[in-house]
């Protein structure tokens, strides 16, 4: 059977792939001049590696993508280098990769603020059901269980900067799928 589609992004190539190992005839329509849409990357000459066109990456947990990944034969030029995680506060940059480093950082106060941050990130780690989360927005669960100051200081830049002015109408879930992710 002929087969076409449209766009040569993740989700179109990944079909073409499976159609055509089981026999179809598939063409691919792309209108941008290059493959990969919005995981898509480019790289400078002097550049070790290349670099994501648009906000778009994949966790080492993406098991769909890396099982493609292993078909082609491309393992060996995926990376997952240890990102390097800070937290700014009174002007000075703190390490916020460790539980150690989270309870040394001085944004949180000490005492109950600590205490709050840590169960919020416990509970949503082991967590498993993931649709109660769905009726409530990040804003509202963090404000009601993480505290203000925790909210304030850790959730809500994260969310006003991937949301902009739509932070309040996040759902909790999202915020679910970050930390397991």
């Amino acid at each position: 059977m002929k087969i076409a589609i449209i766009g040569a992004g993740y989700g179109g190539m990944s079909a073409a792939w499976d159609l055509q190992k089981v026999g179809h005839d598939v063409t691919i329509f792309e209108s941008a001049n290059y493959v990969g849409g919005l995981a898509s990357g480019f790289k400078e000459p002097h550049w070790d590696w290349s670099v994501e066109k648009f906000y778009h990456h994949w966790f080492q947990s993406d098991d769909s993508m890396l099982g493609i990944i292993r078909e082609l034969g491309l393992e060996e030029k995926v990376i997952f280098p240890r990102p390097l995680t800070v937290m700014y506060h009174m002007q000075k940059w703190y390490p916020f990769d460790s539980i150690i480093n989270a309870l040394l950082f001085p944004g949180l106060g000490w005492g109950l603020n600590k205490i709050r941050f840590g169960l919020v990130g416990l509970f949503l780690r082991l967590t498993k059901n993931w649709r109660a989360l769905e009726k409530v927005t990040a804003h509202e669960w963090m404000m009601k269980y993480a505290g203000r100051q925790v909210y304030e200081q850790m959730w809500q830049p994260l969310l006003v900067g991937k949301f902009g002015p739509f932070y309040k109408d996040v759902n909790m879930a999202w915020m679910w799928a970050r930390i397991h992710a």
